[in-house]
């Protein structure tokens, strides 16, 4: 393991310990799934670690948690760190760096991460597909502007617009509302269960069945829980996964600015 694949697998170490004496459901998922799979930890290209939970052991993560971290580890997401604009939360760990390209400008935690998502259900109607797909859309694109300016014409004075309109300034306010949005469809019981988190469209979107209980599997020694029906997860996310990418595909999908495995982010601040 590199580094920061070290710190990562002690940061899921606690993560799943906490799990484990509060009584929640979680699961690994996309990358670090497919890496308990094939490889019995990480991708070696790979450079994070994702989990999940139904949206009810989410919130009881996200309420109770804290106080059984230890103490440099923090529980990122809209509500500690008002500038974070995602729905999601990250467990970052406070004596190092990991500063990302599009989000180096932002006054929040950097430390080296991985990445909790909540998974919620899915609306029954087309009618409620759509007006949660639109919310969806809407939100993510308000919540963007708080990011780096994307390339092309056309999205770059877009961004510069809202930004003229203070929209990278409410991100938070926007996070609540689309993460309400997203409440609206309970997961238990639901047919189909999102993580709307990940940004990756219906390949997101799954039978309920395929996480079920879960089933155990190793990731770096550590014994951890991935969807049940892990197959047919693996193949709507990856499609042919049990076949390595060409080599030069083989490669972090992350652009940092800084990796610092022994310092602070706050060492790299600027001014």
């Amino acid at each position: 393991m590199t580094q920061i694949q070290q710190i990562e697998r002690e940061m899921l170490a606690v993560f799943a310990g906490i799990c484990q004496k509060l009584g929640l459901r979680y699961y690994l998922v996309c990358g670090s799934a497919l890496g308990a799979v094939k490889y019995g930890g990480f991708i070696p290209w790979d450079d994070d670690i994702d989990v999940a939970l139904p949206r009810s052991d989410y919130r009881r993560f996200l309420a109770e948690a804290p106080a059984l971290l230890p103490g440099h580890l923090f529980l990122q997401n809209y509500r500690t760190d008002p500038a974070f604009p995602q729905i999601y939360s990250k467990l970052r760990h406070s004596g190092t760096a990991c500063i990302e390209e599009n989000a180096a400008h932002l006054l929040i935690h950097h430390g080296i991460a991985m990445d909790i998502f909540p998974l919620d259900g899915y609306p029954l109607t087309q009618l409620g597909q759509w007006r949660l797909e639109l919310g969806k859309t809407w939100y993510r694109h308000l919540l963007n502007t708080a990011f780096a300016e994307p390339k092309g014409l056309r999205c770059r004075m877009e961004h510069r617009l809202k930004r003229l309109l203070g929209c990278h300034r409410r991100t938070a306010v926007y996070a609540a509302r689309l993460d309400a949005l997203l409440q609206k469809y309970p997961a238990e019981n639901a047919p189909v269960w999102c993580n709307h988190g990940n940004w990756q469209g219906r390949r997101e979107y799954m039978p309920r069945s395929w996480f079920g209980d879960g089933r155990e599997a190793h990731f770096e020694g550590l014994p951890v829980t991935i969807p049940a029906d892990f197959r047919q997860y693996l193949t709507q996310k990856y499609g042919d996964y049990q076949n390595d990418p060409p080599k030069e595909q083989q490669k972090s999908h992350h652009k940092y600015t800084t990796i610092d495995c022994t310092r602070p982010y706050t060492d790299y601040r600027e001014g």
